[in-house]
């Protein structure tokens, strides 16, 4: 269309930089482009309107139009700059500015200086502070101020009297604020002898006002001196200085500092006497009291006193508030605080939202927690909130039990993860909660779609692996361990653990001792279950050399063989048929390494002896367990009774199930291994004593299957004579239940030869 007028163009432009419109910069060159020529006026306009809303970047670009197109930056457009600068506390990039003037020949004038001096106080510049105030020649007032604030930020009470005493001596007029400055720099030093000189000057030169007092007070709260805290209270309304808000919520300071909530109370009692209103810094104050050990009562009576005295919530006070009820754990209390404030117009900040989305999600309350979410965002989702509440609302998910919304809000967010510092541990959070629910697929699909956007830590790509490993797919954890190493995160022990182990377990014994070498390579020493891992995967597949090679990597590292490790030597030399390999690891590294054999070993050598036919033996090894110190269980039972039935046994089996019951493990006894123990000895034994021990059995309370009994109660009555319709199964318990002598001891073996000793 045609282009606009230039009063129309100036109208926009002014629009755009009182208002802050994002898009300000744009409209600017689009203007620009459509043949508007503004004036160096218009110019300084549009960067003074940016003060106010801090629109930088608009100032920033107008300034920088000014020199693309060969102009002259004026001091008054510095000036406004600095304006804008100051506004935004851009402090630091007000001190540039200054070598810019200089570079281009701009004369500063004394309010230019004194807007340089206060950026260089603030930004900590004191060198270039009293550069600027030498070369301003005649420095105002303002400047002197700036120069005794810098001082008493270096903890220079000498510095800041000495600059007083330089403008008392000047022809500037000296008035109760330029004290005041050096007066807080000895109140900012605590040198309450300095302050006492001072303030007695001021007195006396009538150069003394409220702020003087408040000031002084200070000083005095932090020396303790209440006593004069008094009398100084009384000189002042003698003065007719009314104590004003800050007087007093200097006092309840003091007062909440020793623990004295009754004073703080009537101080506060004592402002609205005096028709001095308390406000939201009093409110404040007063809820640090309850802030470490939260009280209902309290609380209530900190909130009355908002709406009482109509105090409008800043946002420290609103999230003190919000802080106070999320520790009660008080959802009630917390939405009627939220209410009360919106009803006073009073919008929470981003914290407050964060604060009370965690805080419902963790109350359960997941449905607030979404209409929080929906109220700061807009209905935007992830894209408008911040990244405080972002990762807030996923915690409320979690905590509510809701991770389809948490998963939800974490792809929602999409591009903006990468700007997000607090991805990766919230990602670390949703993966924990897909892998306690089952849903390890969840949380693999969630990582292929976000994987560019950010670095996921170390933590949650192991706990990744391990869900793979665990659910067998070890083509999927092989691709987490290469990302790992694209995205330059480090693998650890538990890293290398998990792939190998995953490895041993499915075969793969190649791969796992691939990745066993790089990682001594990088650096990582391989700890005890990594070893026997990779014992066992070489034991499975009866690989007794490299089994053997293992082992003796596993002593060269110093990491000794344990229990474990003895647990699958003697299954390596059981399924190789050496028993007497298997017996010497058994005996050789307890003594050496100083550790007992333990039950499972035990139970390991006897399986290996019953499986190579040589069922005395591991009878020999059952009747050493308890002179050991390692006491069988039912696992050590099963094994030497599976033995003994295959074997036809049945001495050896009746005497196991009379141990079993006499400790107190037949109950633990598997019903198979039971049925078939008992069987064995109701059909080619005693009947009366199959009877027995069927009676003891199911008193016990094991798993006897009814065949089984059946078969001891048939037996029994057979050899009785009485027909088994006429006996009941507990009559015929009762009936043959008779004393019998206990089975004859098991004749005494001798000693096996010293087993032959490995190569290794």
């Amino acid at each position: 269309g045609s282009a606009l007028p230039a009063n129309a163009c100036e109208v926009l432009l002014r629009h755009c930089a009182s208002s802050a419109d994002s898009n300000g910069p744009e409209m600017f060159d689009q203007l620009i482009r459509a043949g508007f020529e503004p004036s160096e006026g218009i110019l300084t306009a549009v960067v003074s309107l940016c003060a106010e809303a801090r629109h930088v970047r608009l100032a920033e670009h107008t300034i920088s139009y000014v020199r693309r197109t060969g102009g002259r930056v004026t001091l008054a457009l510095y000036s406004a700059l600095m304006k804008v600068y100051g506004h935004a506390r851009l402090w630091h990039k007000t001190c540039d500015l200054f070598e810019s003037m200089k570079l281009e020949g701009v004369m500063i004038d004394t309010v230019a200086y004194g807007s340089l001096i206060k950026a260089a106080v603030e930004s900590g510049r004191n060198d270039l502070a009293r550069q600027l105030f030498k070369e301003s020649g005649n420095p105002d007032l303002l400047n002197y101020m700036s120069m005794i604030r810098a001082a008493g930020r270096e903890h220079d009470v000498p510095k800041a009297m000495r600059l007083l005493e330089e403008l008392e001596r000047s022809p500037l007029p000296v008035d109760a604020t330029a004290y005041n400055c050096a007066l807080e720099a000895c109140a900012a030093c605590n040198d309450r002898t300095s302050a006492e000189v001072l303030f007695k000057r001021m007195s006396e030169n009538d150069n003394i006002d409220v702020v003087s007092y408040n000031t002084y007070l200070k000083v005095l709260l932090y020396a303790g001196a209440r006593e004069e805290v008094a009398r100084i209270f009384r000189e002042m309304r003698g003065r007719d200085l009314a104590p004003n808000v800050v007087t007093y919520n200097s006092l309840v300071r003091d007062a909440i500092a020793r623990q004295d909530t009754a004073r703080a109370w009537s101080l506060v009692g004592t402002m609205e006497q005096a028709g001095v209103m308390p406000d939201a810094f009093t409110c404040s104050i007063l809820m640090k009291s309850v802030k470490h050990s939260p009280c209902p009562d309290d609380v209530d009576r900190i909130i009355d006193l908002i709406q009482r005295t109509k105090v409008i919530p800043d946002e420290v006070l609103v999230n003190c508030l919000l802080d106070v009820c999320v520790r009660l754990r008080d959802t009630q209390r917390l939405t009627k605080v939220l209410q009360q404030f919106r009803a006073r117009g009073v919008v929470p900040s981003p914290h407050a939202y964060a604060t009370l989305i965690r805080a419902y999600g963790h109350a359960r309350r997941v449905d607030r927690a979404w209409e929080l979410w929906h109220e700061l965002t807009g209905g935007e989702g992830s894209a408008g909130g911040s990244e405080e509440a972002f990762a807030a609302m996923v915690e409320a998910c979690l905590a509510g039990g809701d991770l389809q919304g948490a998963v939800g809000i974490f792809r929602e967010a999409g591009e903006r993860l990468q700007s997000f510092a607090r991805a990766p541990s919230v990602f670390s959070a949703i993966v924990k909660a897909c892998l306690l629910s089952k849903q390890q697929q969840l949380a693999i699909e969630l990582y292929s779609e976000t994987k560019d956007l950010f670095v996921c830590g170390r933590v949650s790509f192991n706990t990744m692996i391990d869900a793979l490993v665990r659910s067998g797919d070890t083509s999927k954890a092989t691709e987490l361990f290469r990302d790992m190493a694209l995205k330059n995160v480090t693998p650890d022990l538990i890293t290398y653990s998990t792939l190998i182990k995953g490895h041993c377990s499915r075969g793969d014994l190649e791969q796992g001792l691939q990745l066993l070498g790089l990682m001594q390579r990088r650096g990582i020493a391989p700890d005890a279950v990594l070893f026997n891992s990779i014992l066992d995967g070489c034991a499975h597949k009866q690989m007794r050399t490299l089994t053997e090679q293992v082992l003796r990597d596993m002593e060269a590292a110093e990491i000794a063989p344990s229990n474990f490790t003895l647990s699958i030597l003697a299954k390596l030399y059981g399924r190789c048929g050496d028993l007497d390999a298997a017996f010497h690891a058994v005996e050789y590294y307890p003594e050496r390494y100083g550790f007992s054999v333990n039950a499972q070993v035990f139970t390991s050598l006897m399986s290996a002896c019953i499986a190579n036919g040589a069922l005395p033996r591991a009878v020999e090894v059952f009747e050493r367990m308890a002179p050991a110190g390692a006491p069988p269980d039912a696992k050590t039972f099963q094994t030497l009774l599976s033995g003994g039935v295959r074997a036809s046994d049945v001495q050896l089996v009746a005497r196991l199930l009379q141990d079993a019951l006499s400790v107190g493990l037949a109950s633990r006894l598997e019903s198979e291994v039971l049925d078939a123990a008992l069987l064995l000895v109701a059909r080619r034994g005693q009947a009366a004593q199959a009877a027995d021990l069927a009676s003891e059995l199911r008193a016990s309370g094991a798993a006897l299957s009814q065949r089984a009994l059946r078969a001891a109660l048939e037996s029994a009555a057979g050899d009785c004579g009485t027909p088994m319709s006429r006996l009941g199964s507990e009559d015929a318990s009762t009936h043959l239940s008779w004393p019998r002598s206990p089975p004859p001891a098991p004749t005494p073996r001798s000693h096996a030869p010293a087993p032959k000793r490995l190569a290794a």
